[in-house]
């Protein structure tokens, strides 16, 4: 059985007094993420070390639905998450097409 675990990622410009919020989620196939930083089944206040990271919020989620239902109660004004695919076969992320909002769905980018 394939093991697959959904982090989502959400970081904030706070150079600029009006910094964007940016979403994205990771897909991990068949590999472990690499930090145990995020928590399961939610999004956290992320830990701020001694770097001031624009890291905000993060979680894993074992369905992508669940991590889309996660970024809806925390930005219900997102309109487009980022998204990457981390498999056991690459050595880093691979970007595929974002999802963007349509009413209450959430569809990729064609």
């Amino acid at each position: 059985m394939a093991y697959q675990t959904f982090r989502v990622e959400i970081t904030r410009d706070e150079t600029r007094d009006d910094g964007q919020v940016r979403i994205e989620i990771t897909a991990y196939i068949d590999r472990m993420p690499e930090t145990n930083e995020a928590t399961l089944g939610r999004l956290s206040r992320t830990w701020r070390g001694v770097w001031n990271s624009r890291l905000q919020y993060t979680g894993d989620f074992e369905t992508l639905a669940e991590a889309l239902a996660a970024i809806a109660a925390a930005y219900p004004e997102a309109d487009r998450i980022r998204c990457y695919e981390y498999s056991v076969d690459n050595e880093f992320p691979v970007e595929v097409a974002p999802l963007l909002r349509s009413g209450e769905k959430w569809l990729p980018a064609t």
